[in-house]
């Protein structure tokens, strides 16, 4: 993906690097519109040509320090602010360092034996760090 995204730099100096424990889904898309007609044809508009990715990231079980560094990028209106700003996030299957944004609530799960677990979380890349 790092071959089709453009050089950004993020709202928010960080680089989140707490590698998923779990299989780490992307998805690739762009920005487009597809109808299908009575007869069987189709016919597509882009509303742009700039592909994007997006990403999962899940830990089945998250030590308390990774846990608070998430919440509060998350939740502190001077780093993410939720899905407002962007940051960067660190690849550990690509090696490469990308511009994202949270794009989905964080959900966090406590277990007995406190074990606590963050569900999906969604990143929106939108670009590589130079």
């Amino acid at each position: 993906m790092h071959n089709y995204l453009p050089v950004k730099t993020a709202d928010y100096n960080y680089t989140l690097n707490i590698p998923s424990q779990v299989s780490m889904p992307i998805t690739g898309d762009k920005t487009q519109k597809m109808r299908k007609y009575d007869d069987g044809s189709i016919s597509v508009v882009s509303a742009s040509n700039q592909s994007f990715f997006e990403i999962d990231l899940q830990w089945s079980y998250i030590k308390d320090s990774n846990r608070s560094i998430i919440m509060d990028l998350w939740h502190n209106q001077n780093k993410a602010n939720g899905i407002e700003k962007t940051f960067y996030w660190y690849n550990v299957f690509d090696t490469e360092t990308y511009v994202v944004r949270f794009i989905n609530p964080l959900k966090t799960v406590f277990y007995p034996a406190n074990k606590v677990e963050i569900s999906t979380l969604t990143l929106r890349i939108e670009g590589k760090r130079s």
